[in-house]
């Protein structure tokens, strides 16, 4: 058994309406003035007007911001950081999915750090050393888990890559997690986000860093979503499918916070930087066919995913066993109708070496199961543009 330190320093509320409770929950922090950052459909919504509501009616007032972009870019981080600086807020409240939280997370982190964020990701001269501004999460969606890690992705134009600012100091103190916010969902973006969080969960606990109580997350968070996503998808109005994603949302993502990552978020790194292909269908794209590479790595436990997934692996061998985990996310894909081939989200053969490049620059390809070279991530391309598997039992 190896030392481990596990952290979730995020307080998680869960329940059907508790949104509804953000201004008491204000308040109780002690907060004068709160800032919503948002999107701007839901800036449209009758959602962004009852949070601001909840926050007026217990005294504390309320500034939004509803003009956040998918996969946030270093310009638009710092401006928006002005923007909070300037308003005197003391609590900021991120509204949406995975963008606006990474986006409020980098921003919360500039209120009490100096610079720009682009100083702070990846590869930049700076390091966090200030806790950020309080900050609390209402997921709309049930996909990143960015509500409970310590990551916040963000786009840099200039070098067409997404790098992340990851820190313990950046993480949300308060997760406020209300499957009713997700019943809006279309089937597209339930099938995408639950393709993410499926991704951190799989990467998570087949990681080097895997330790037990991240595995203990991560391997639940599989099972919910192999047993939820696709009735999610079908019907979004079933609250008991959308409660169960939302739990195995949050569950991945403090799995990946403490397990990490592997060659699949790589790719999708690279991908979502060169062609501004969403995070969750480029990760669902690329999963089954990395699973495939990586499953030798770790027989037993890939051997557990496609238990957790539902295939039956009686009488079969340990490899066999393994290898159907991968078939059991290509069958999932095949079924919520999520892209499961590179043409079928405009990728070819001429991307590969721009994405290959990102790939091998990813920071957390030493913690993916099997060591990985160029020729491997051009191998599981190859796969992901044939759209097939090999068979394996």
């Amino acid at each position: 058994m190896k030392d481990f330190v596990f952290r979730l320093p995020t307080k998680v509320i869960f329940g059907l309406g508790k949104a509804k409770e953000i201004g008491e929950i204000c308040k109780e922090m002690g907060a004068r003035r709160a800032f919503v950052i948002t999107g701007p459909n839901i800036g449209k919504s009758r959602l962004l007007t009852e949070i601001k509501e909840s926050i007026e009616a217990s005294g504390v007032d309320c500034v939004t911001y509803d003009k956040t972009a998918s996969d946030p870019s270093v310009e638009l981080t710092d401006e928006v950081a002005a923007v909070v600086r300037k308003s005197k807020a003391d609590v900021l409240i991120a509204l949406g999915g995975g963008s606006p939280i990474d986006l409020a997370k980098a921003v919360a982190m500039l209120q009490t750090n100096d610079g720009s964020v682009r100083d702070y990701l990846f590869g930049g001269g700076k390091t966090v050393t200030k806790p950020a501004m309080p900050l609390i999460a209402i997921p709309t969606t049930a996909g990143t888990g960015s509500e409970v890690s310590a990551a916040s992705v963000i786009t840099d134009l200039q070098k067409k890559i997404k790098l992340s600012v990851t820190h313990d100091k950046i993480i949300p103190q308060l997760a406020l997690v209300d499957p009713l916010l997700h019943t809006g969902m279309p089937p597209s973006i339930t099938a995408s986000t639950g393709m993410d969080a499926l991704t951190h969960a799989i990467e998570s606990y087949t990681s080097l860093n895997a330790e037990p109580v991240s595995d203990a997350l991560g391997l639940h968070a599989i099972k919910l979503i192999g047993q939820n996503l696709r009735t999610a998808v079908a019907n979004g109005q079933n609250l008991e499918a959308r409660a169960n994603m939302a739990i195995a949302a949050l569950l991945a993502g403090a799995a990946f916070a403490n397990g990490g990552l592997g060659v699949v978020h790589g790719i999708a790194q690279a991908l979502g930087g060169l062609h501004h292909t969403a995070h969750g269908i480029a990760n669902g794209v690329i999963l089954p066919y990395a699973m495939q590479r990586n499953c030798v790595g770790n027989l037993d436990k890939f051997r557990d995913i496609a238990v957790a997934l539902g295939e039956n692996v009686e009488g079969l061998s340990l490899r066999e066993a393994a290898c159907a985990s991968a078939h059991a996310v290509y069958d999932l894909l095949t079924d919520i109708q999520a892209p499961a081939s590179l043409p079928a989200i405009g990728i070819g053969r001429a991307d590969f070496p721009p994405i290959i490049e990102g790939t091998m620059g990813f920071r957390l390809l030493a913690i993916n199961p099997c060591k990985l070279i160029e020729r491997d991530i051009e191998g599981i391309l190859e796969a992901a543009l044939s759209g097939k598997l090999q068979n394996a039992y």
